[in-house]
């Protein structure tokens, strides 16, 4: 009888560890996908930086759209020039691996390269697309932000909701679209069915997935943290749905999950 319980035992122990150790690897793999965007993301803000600060004059257009991408360890901000659409002609900035804008590279008045044009043509589709698709809910005081990844084999297009008024930020009304090769829509997520718009100055400590297919943080919940760390009071983030409880920590970056008791 003693031994039959000790195998019991050992048995639950390591199914706990098995899961223990799945959750380590959503977790690695949730915060792999939200530093990613991050850096996206603020790639695309340090380049609109720079190119609003120039005083020489030379920066005088109107860009068409903003997109980035990733060069081996660098990223490149990519500013096509309006008019110019069937040639498109872009202003560049290209970053190091912590996106330092004081030694940024800028062209100005160069053509596209092909893998670019992709990545574009992939912006346009995906901007026509949310204009006209009941699915992306248009929420008063937020626009959409198109972020296209191009990696590979990978076509994806994070469509975010940002603040279109000043001193607030927001969470939430964000989506996933996935599409092949020929650039044909492949699947959509929705990481957040409802959004919290939230003066910069009001302090959060986190947030609550009340859907069962939300489980986790995502990878959204992610960049804007690391977007807006001043927005937050907290040494960790949670995240808390049915099932999980997420908690990211601001300080180093790292991500825990952990199933709620029931």
């Amino acid at each position: 009888m003693k031994k039959i319980l000790l195998l019991g035992i050992g048995a639950l122990c390591h199914i706990h560890a098995s899961a223990q150790e799945n959750l380590a690897i959503i977790a690695d793999s949730i915060r792999r996908e939200g530093l990613q965007l991050y850096q996206h993301i603020q790639a695309r803000k340090t380049g609109v930086a720079l190119f609003e600060a120039d005083t020489t004059g030379r920066l005088s257009l109107q860009a068409a759209g903003y997109f980035s991408y990733r060069s081996g360890s660098d990223y490149v901000l990519i500013m096509p020039h309006r008019g110019s659409v069937k040639n498109p002609v872009v202003t560049s900035y290209r970053f190091d691996a912590h996106l330092t804008p004081q030694t940024a590279k800028m062209e100005v008045g160069r053509n596209m390269t092909a893998a670019e044009t992709d990545i574009w043509e992939l912006w346009n589709l995906a901007t026509d697309l949310v204009k006209k698709d009941a699915r992306f809910k248009k929420v008063r005081d937020t626009q959409f932000m198109i972020v296209p990844v191009v990696e590979g084999d990978v076509r994806k297009v994070y469509v975010l909701s940002t603040p279109s008024r000043s001193n607030t930020f927001v969470l939430g009304n964000d989506y996933l679209l996935q599409f092949n090769g020929a650039r044909e829509e492949v699947s959509m997520t929705e990481f957040h069915t409802n959004l919290l718009m939230t003066p910069t100055g009001r302090k959060s400590s986190g947030h609550i997935h009340g859907r069962a297919n939300s489980p986790y943080i995502t990878a959204t919940d992610v960049c804007a943290f690391m977007l807006h760390p001043k927005a937050f009071d907290q040494a960790s983030m949670r995240v808390v749905s049915p099932t999980h409880i997420s908690e990211w920590n601001m300080a180093d970056n790292t991500l825990y999950i952990e199933p709620r008791m029931q």
